[in-house]
C-alpha cells in the first residue's frame, strides 16, 4: 500500500513511500539493474531478510522511490525499515547485520546533490513518522561512484570492510602470495590429504547446496555457542534466500563437510556473506577455511569474476588474502525535534563501538562476556 505521495522540495523530483515490497518491486529491479550496487542492495535480499526477522524486530517497511517530475521513471530506491524506541522512529537500511554493505539504489543520471539528498529524506520522515534515520555500514564510494547517502556529516563505522580486485589468471592470482605462504598452505593440505579424501566443491546445486548451508549454519552455532544460527529464522533465511541464489562452496575430508562459504555473484563481484569451519581442533589447525578461501578464489578467477569482497568486521585471514580496508560511515540525520536529540546519544554509542572494535584486547573482552551471556 502506499502511504503518500508528494512532490519533493527540489525540481523534477517526486517521491513514493511504500510499506508494501511488491508495489516497489518494478521500480526496484529496474535500478538495481544499472545502480552501483552489492547483492545486498536485490528486491530479494531485502524482502527474504524482512521476511525471516523484520516482523519479529516490529520493522515496518519503508521504500522510498524518488522519480522525475512526471513521476513515471525512478532516480533512486531506499530500502529502509522503520522500528519504535518508546516515542522515537528510526529509519534504518534493511539487512541488519546480515548486510555487509549498506547503499541506496541511484540512477546514473539521478544528479541528487547532498540539499537535495536532505529534502528527499525530509519529505519521506514526513510521510512515515521518522523523527531519525540512522543508515549505517555505507561505503563512501562504490563501484568508483561517490555514495550520496555518505555525504552528510557522516562518521566513521565501527568496524572497516575488506576486499580486493581478482586478476585475469590463476597463475597471476598465485603470484600475489609470498612462497613460504603458499608452502605454508601446501603443507596444511599434505597434513589434511593424510587424514582422507580432500574434496574442494564449488557452487553446489540443488540438495547438495542445502547439505552445505545446513552444515555452515551447524558449524557457526557449535563455534559460537550460539544456537539460533542452525534453526528457525537464520536457517529459513539462508536456506531459502533468493531462491536459490546463494552460491555454496565446501571443502570435504572423507566426505564431512569440514569448512564452507556462502556468497553472491553480481556484476562481477563476489559477496562473501557467511563462512565456517569445524570446532575439531585436529583438524582446525590444518586452517580447512584457509585453503576452501584460496580454491574459491581459484575458482572465480577461472569464471572471470572481477572482484571479491569479505564483509565487515576485522580478522586476520581477511587481511591474508585482501589488499584492501574499505572505510565504512554511518549517517545519523535527525529530521524532528525528537531525533535532534536522540542523534548525539546514538552517535556516542557509535564511537564507543568503534573503540571498542580496533582495540583488539577490549574486543577479545568482549567476545568472551558474550559467550558466557549466551
Amino acid at each position: 500500500m502506499e502511504l503518500s505521495r508528494f512532490e519533493a522540495a527540489v525540481d523534477d523530483i517526486s517521491l513514493d513511500v511504500f510499506s508494501s515490497f511488491e508495489d516497489a518491486r518494478d521500480d526496484w529491479e529496474t535500478l538495481f539493474a544499472n545502480a552501483p550496487a552489492s547483492a545486498y542492495q536485490s528486491f530479494g535480499f531485502a524482502r527474504d531478510w524482512f521476511q525471516a526477522f523484520g516482523h519479529a524486530r516490529g520493522l515496518e517497511p519503508m521504500i522510498v522511490v524518488v522519480r522525475n517530475s512526471a513521476g513515471a521513471r525512478p532516480l533512486a530506491l531506499l530500502a529502509l525499515g522503520v522500528s519504535r524506541h518508546g516515542p522515537l522512529r528510526i529509519a534504518q537500511f534493511l539487512g541488519g547485520k546480515e548486510s555487509n554493505f549498506n547503499l541506496g539504489l541511484f540512477a546514473a543520471d539521478a544528479r541528487l546533490d547532498a540539499t537535495a539528498v536532505r529534502a528527499v529524506l525530509r519529505r519521506a520522515a514526513h510521510s512515515a513518522g521518522v523523527d531519525l534515520y540512522r543508515l549505517g555500514n555505507q561505503p563512501l564510494a562504490f563501484d568508483g561512484v561517490a555514495n550520496p547517502l555518505a555525504l552528510l556529516g557522516a562518521t566513521p563505522s565501527p568496524s572497516f570492510a575488506y576486499g580486493t580486485s581478482l586478476p585475469v589468471t590463476v597463475s597471476e592470482l598465485d603470484a600475489r602470495f609470498s612462497s613460504d605462504a603458499r608452502k605454508k598452505l601446501r603443507k596444511k593440505q599434505a597434513w589434511l590429504d593424510k587424514m582422507g579424501a580432500l574434496v574442494f566443491e564449488h557452487r553446489a546445486t540443488g540438495a547438495r547446496a542445502g547439505e552445505i548451508l545446513e552444515a555452515l549454519l551447524a558449524q557457526k552455532a557449535e563455534r559460537l555457542q550460539d544456537p539460533s544460527f542452525a534453526k528457525d529464522a537464520m536457517r529459513d533465511f539462508v536456506l531459502g534466500l533468493c531462491g536459490g541464489a546463494l552460491e555454496a562452496h565446501a571443502v570435504t575430508l572423507d566426505g564431512r563437510i569440514i569448512a564452507t562459504y556462502a556468497g553472491f555473484v553480481h556484476r562481477g563481484r563476489f559477496s562473501a556473506m557467511l563462512n565456517s569451519f569445524v570446532a575439531d581442533e585436529e583438524i582446525a589447525r590444518s586452517s580447512p577455511g584457509d585453503l576452501l578461501l584460496h580454491s574459491l578464489l581459484r575458482d572465480l578467477v577461472a569464471r572471470g569474476v572481477t572482484r571479491f569482497d569479505l564483509g565487515v568486521g576485522e580478522a586476520r585471514y581477511k587481511n591474508a588474502v585482501c589488499d584492501e580496508t574499505i572505510a565504512l560511515v554511518d549517517a545519523l540525520i535527525p529530521v524532528t525535534p525528537l531525533g535532534a536529540l536522540a542523534a548525539p546519544i546514538l552517535s556516542a554509542l557509535t564511537r564507543a563501538k568503534r573503540a571498542v572494535k580496533q582495540n583488539p584486547r577490549l574486543l577479545a573482552s568482549l567476545t568472551r562476556l558474550r559467550r558466557l551471556a549466551r
